[in-house]
Formats: structure tokens, sequence, C-alpha cells
């Protein structure tokens, strides 16, 4: 069972400190984090506080402070530029991925002074594509707006992929739709905006399926057993 995970590719960096933290867990006190929407905004340390005053999903720091993303089954992503040692967490579910919250946010950090080579990303504990099914209707209304152009980048099967590592039955289809990797959208996306792929790490840890009892929002609106806020955090040393 999943306690806190920790990135190998962010663990190399001898200048920043992050965690993803297992459901319940809160992140370090002087954490600084915002009121996520499933938004594509993306905003500034110094421009998020007080704490959950702004409306974003995507944190950029620039201080020394942690900053934080909250999840159930939506992508953590933790992201380091080990040129000019900026950090920045993401909050990317469906919708915000879709959106464009970590384009956004890699660009962002790239007007900052980062270079697609300079970055390197950690896609933490999310709902895998064992477990997460999207109806046929979902993804036509993806088709069909195609935004950020990102339709080519979807990988999705239409049967479900038995997952060896689970501790827990996966989740049932219902809807006769597809089942959705989502991880792996993000990391597309991330090598389409230039990162190299040997510099983007997936944890490929299944919420539903493999964490701890409360961490998925998905299993808890199948079970009724109550779900959890999953705090992941980065900072500068």
């Amino acid at each position: 069972m999943l306690n806190a995970y920790r990135s190998t590719l962010l663990s190399s960096f001898d200048w920043l400190d992050h965690a993803f933290l297992a459901a319940g867990e809160r992140p370090p006190e002087e954490s600084i984090y915002n009121h996520q929407r499933h938004t594509s905004d993306v905003v500034l340390d110094s421009e998020a506080l007080p704490v959950k005053s702004c409306q974003a999903d995507g944190l950029i720091g620039t201080g020394t402070r942690p900053v934080a993303i909250y999840t159930a089954d939506c992508l953590p992503i933790l992201i380091a530029d080990s040129r000019q040692q900026q950090v920045a967490a993401v909050h990317a579910g469906l919708n915000g991925a879709l959106g464009g919250v970590l384009i956004n946010t890699l660009r962002r950090l790239c007007e900052l002074g980062a270079t697609p080579d300079s970055l390197t990303l950690a896609i933490g504990p999310s709902i895998g594509p064992c477990c997460y099914e999207l109806g046929e209707e979902k993804m036509a209304s993806i088709r069909e707006e195609n935004l950020n152009n990102l339709v080519p980048l979807m990988a999705h099967t239409k049967q479900q992929i038995g997952n060896p590592k689970a501790i827990r039955p996966q989740a049932k289809g219902t809807t006769q739709g597809v089942w959705f990797d989502l991880p792996l959208l993000a990391r597309r996306m991330a090598i389409r905006e230039g990162v190299p792929e040997a510099q983007i790490e997936l944890s490929e840890v299944c919420t539903y399926c493999m964490a701890e009892e409360q961490a998925s929002y998905r299993r808890n609106t199948h079970f009724n057993h109550g779900y959890q806020q999953r705090f992941s955090w980065i900072k500068r040393r």
C-alpha cells in the first residue's frame, strides 16, 4: 500500500525537496496552494497569497516556500527547472489538461527563463488507464472540440487492461466507452512542448486500484468508502 511517493528524477536534484503525499496527509505548514477549479490558469507563488485566495490550477514557485496542489484521481505534476531553479505544481484533471493547464505552466516557466530541455516533470499517482473509463459521448465531445489540438495525443483502448500490481479490484466498465490513459496524455503534451522524454517520469500508481483506501474520488462514487485529498508539493531549498 502506498505512503508518500517520491520521484527518482526529482530526488536527483540537491537544490529542491518534494513529495507526493498519501491521502489525508498534510503538506508542510508554510505551503502555498490555490483554490482549484479545473482551470487552465497559472500563477506565481507571490500572486497566490493568502493561501486559497486565488483560483488557479498551476502554481510556480520562485521563492523557498513549498508550492502544492491537491488531487484525488487527477494528475499531480511536479516540475523542476534546473536552469533558473524554479519549481511548479500542476493539478491536471482531464478538463484541465485538455484546457491547457500543463502547457500553460511549461510556457510560463520558459517565459521566466527556463528552456524545454531544462525542465524535469514527475507525474504522480492518479487514476490509471486500468480504471479510468470514459463514455463515448464524452469522447465524441473531446474529438469535436479538440482543444489545443490534443486529440492526436490521446491514448485509449476499448478493452480494459489488467493491472497485475492492483491491490484491490479494478473499476468495472459501465458505459461501454473507452479506457483512457491520462498520464500518457500529459507526457505526450510535455514532449510536444519540447521536454525530453527522458526527463518525464510517470509513477504508474493508480489511485483507484493501487493506492490507499481513501485515495480515489471515483472509487468512492462506486463504493461510498469516502476519500481524502492527496497533497503533492515541491520547494527550493
